[in-house]
């Protein structure tokens, strides 16, 4: 929430409120378009700029010191620009974003949600809409949800994100332990459940039961897509013994 409001019955011609003005730090990284903000927002009844930096990093202190009542950022086209933002809100949280960039469709809106925007400006938007959703979020809005309430096929397009994120993250890390991959080694090596047990010292059932837990986990139906799954994602590596005769099965 935020920490000053302005009053909801703000006169039509746009004159300041009695109560304090909003507390603003802006974050931009260009030298020339944070100049124009400034001005533009300098010239904005009710608006007190407490704070300009031109990174998420150098923001953090900033914010902390003025407990601005929203922050202003433009996140940069760079590596780890959107983490570095990310981390500036979480030192912050009662100091709302507002992101400025970009163009005005689902990708800017989603990229703005991601680093946890309240609101989301295009950089070709007029300097009246600007001005005109810093107030909002300063009053305790939040545009970004209301687009979200408006917009159910966006809702979709977030939710399947968050899903193909979650099953990158699942195919990318191996779920396997040792004695699975041991297991799953000797399968690709052509051996049965009966060698497989003699060759690891242990009963068949084992073998049995290590094997259906790898199954479930890749959710496959037989060892031989298991091994070939884990194959692919380099789980198991293979390779030509020495003499070329024969493939070796390692594992990682």
């Amino acid at each position: 929430m935020p920490r000053r409001r302005l009053t909801t019955d703000r006169p039509q011609d746009d004159e300041p409120s009695a109560d304090e003005p909003i507390r603003l730090v802006i974050v931009e990284s260009r030298e020339l378009l944070g100049i124009g903000i400034r001005e533009v927002l300098d010239r904005a009844p009710g608006i007190e700029i407490v704070g300009q930096v031109q990174s998420p990093n150098e923001a953090i202190s900033v914010i902390d010191a003025a407990a601005p009542d929203v922050v202003l950022v433009d996140v940069p086209q760079e590596a780890d620009a959107a983490d570095a933002v990310r981390r500036m809100h979480q030192g912050a949280p009662d100091s709302p974003l507002v992101v400025l960039g970009g163009e005005d469709d689902d990708a800017s809106i989603i990229e703005a949600m991601e680093v946890g925007a309240t609101a989301h400006v295009a950089e070709v938007a007029e300097p009246a809409e600007l001005v005109a959703t810093i107030r909002r979020v300063a009053e305790g809005e939040d545009p970004l949800k209301d687009e979200l309430i408006a917009r159910p096929d966006l809702v979709e397009r977030i939710l399947d994100n968050v899903r193909d994120t979650i099953m990158a993250d699942r195919e990318s890390t191996n779920p396997l332990t040792t004695r699975e991959l041991e297991i799953l080694a000797l399968v690709a090596g052509g051996l049965r459940n009966r060698e497989i047990a003699q060759t690891l010292a242990v009963s068949e059932q084992t073998v049995k039961n290590h094997l259906s837990t790898v199954l479930h986990k890749f959710g496959v139906p037989n060892r031989a897509q298991a091994a070939a799954y884990a194959v692919r994602h380099g789980w198991l590596v293979l390779h030509e013994s020495e003499d070329g005769q024969a493939i070796e099965v390692g594992y990682q």
